[in-house]
């Protein structure tokens, strides 16, 4: 199966490639980011659509790995409160210490879609439409990232 791949070089577009790769996701999400603030997922637009994806089909997933979850604590009351809403849908987990030098970030959904950040520190990147071949080697890159990575919980931060 043969995609489309657009670049993106701002922040603008890599946070439209976010949602639009959210937009499209039927079956499981993973997300990877220092520590989140970067994607717009706090934006009441991408909550709604991450409500809609995990609302649709109680078999839909999400798994998140950040690298510091402190942002997601003290900052993002509605993701806490998705996490909250779909507790049985959504895993966060920390990576540990000898990974957080990781400078990439990305958000896959059904191992065919990709938003995938190149550095932290430049926005450019590339989106990846309905290219399962292109999204392999990122989809097996999460699996590897996930099982080295540590189970947290910052819905259960008091005081949000």
């Amino acid at each position: 199966m043969t995609g489309l791949i657009h670049p993106f070089a701002s922040e603008a577009a890599y946070r439209n490639a976010i949602a639009m790769t959210l937009a499209v996701a039927r079956r499981e999400i993973r997300i990877f980011g220092g520590d989140l603030s970067d994607m717009g997922l706090e934006n009441p637009e991408r909550i709604d659509l991450l409500t809609g994806f995990l609302a649709a089909d109680r078999h839909r997933r999400m798994r998140i790995i950040v690298q510091d979850e402190t942002w997601l604590q003290q900052r993002a009351p509605r993701l806490i409160g998705l996490l909250r809403l779909f507790g049985h849908a959504i895993e966060v987990r920390r990576t540990p210490e000898h990974l957080r030098h990781l400078t990439d970030r990305w958000v896959l959904a059904d191992a065919a879609h990709a938003s995938i950040r190149y550095h932290a520190d430049q926005p450019r990147g590339k989106q990846i439409w309905d290219d399962e071949g292109e999204v392999a080697p990122q989809w097996q890159r999460a699996d590897d990232l996930w099982q080295e990575s540590e189970p947290c919980s910052p819905a259960a931060v008091t005081g949000l």
